[in-house]
């Protein structure tokens, strides 16, 4: 339904045990200070993009029970300036879906920001089915953007 809205797809790691521990002790035991952890490699990969960075929200009520949002953490921790031009409207938790439902869910963004017809490159902890990742594309595409690149810390 959304796939094919981005153009290219960056995992710099793949999921696998030290991952889903590293992301379980991030997010939901909320140490902050590990958003430190991957500052380099980001870094060094968003120093080789060109395009506005747009970090994937988290929807507000998620937000106020993690206290953090963990993609944002990771951007700031690496010294990345990005611009938040999505609002998550969707309150569950893509994880917790089959790969079925991912695909075939409703909208899970709105655009805030302006979007021009220029290079936007998204940004996310996690990659599993595209699912989010081809929303925003596509939310950031039907409003001009003239392309739209992903890069996750983890693919799954």
């Amino acid at each position: 339904m959304y796939e094919g809205m981005v153009d290219e797809v960056t995992g710099l790691y793949t999921y696998n045990a030290a991952m889903k521990n590293y992301l379980h002790q991030y997010k939901f035991m909320q140490d902050v200070a590990l958003s430190q952890v991957f500052a380099e490699q980001l870094r060094h990969v968003f120093n080789q993009t060109e395009g506005i960075i747009v970090p994937i929200p988290m929807h507000p009520e998620k937000k106020r029970i993690r206290t953090f949002a963990q993609v944002d953490e990771l951007l700031k921790s690496a010294g990345i300036p990005f611009q938040h031009l999505l609002t998550k409207i969707a309150t569950s938790e893509q994880g917790k879906k089959s790969r079925k439902e991912r695909l075939e869910a409703s909208t899970l963004f709105e655009v805030i920001g302006k979007v021009e017809a220029k290079t936007y490159i998204l940004f996310d902890d996690i990659y599993t089915t595209g699912a989010t990742i081809h929303q925003a594309g596509k939310a950031l595409k039907d409003l001009g953007a003239t392309k739209v690149e992903a890069i996750t810390l983890i693919k799954g």
